[in-house]
């Protein structure tokens, strides 16, 4: 293999690693895979991944995304979390994030989720006052919030897969 392949391969193995990082985090990561298979395809100085196929990941990846809500909300609401637990479900999630970051790769991941359910929490305790129904609102928020990075996660190695069937 010449070294632009070699340089290529590299490049899109790190991108996709860094995608399902990223996904993982609840984060775009579908969208770097795909970044990384058109830079395969610019390093390579040729199309070895179709237009077809980058079509066919850039719809996966759009898909993702609306799928990651639609079911982190709809998991969510079927536990009874409420339109406005959700809302802070997602800022507790952003904030958990952040705040997990001093701690390499898995405190972001934590941070995430013990911020989805905190967020939810304390919004559904301030609402209802009632502590079992709050915890159990939070419960269907990180359970939501659990399906939907799954799914998305699901999404991310079948793109990771296709793209490595196409080349």
């Amino acid at each position: 293999m010449e070294p632009a392949g070699i340089i290529a391969i590299a490049v899109l193995i790190l991108f996709s690693l860094a995608g399902l990082l990223l996904v993982s985090l609840s984060m775009p990561g579908t969208f770097v895979i795909f970044l990384g298979a058109c830079l395969y395809n610019l390093i390579r100085g040729s199309m070895a991944v179709s237009l077809a196929i980058l079509t066919g990941l850039l719809v996966l990846a759009l898909l993702g995304e609306v799928l990651e809500y639609i079911l982190g909300m709809k998991l969510a609401q079927k536990r009874g979390t409420s339109g406005p637990a959700v809302i802070g479900a997602i800022v507790g999630g952003l904030v958990g994030t952040f705040a997990g970051v001093p701690v390499p790769v898995l405190g972001s991941v934590i941070g995430l989720f013990l911020g989805v359910f905190l967020g939810a929490f304390t919004v559904e305790l301030v609402l209802k006052k009632d502590f079992t129904a709050a915890f159990y609102s939070a419960m269907g928020a990180f359970y939501g919030r659990l399906g939907a990075v799954f799914v998305k996660i699901l999404i991310g190695v079948a793109m990771i897969a296709i793209i490595f069937l196409g080349i």
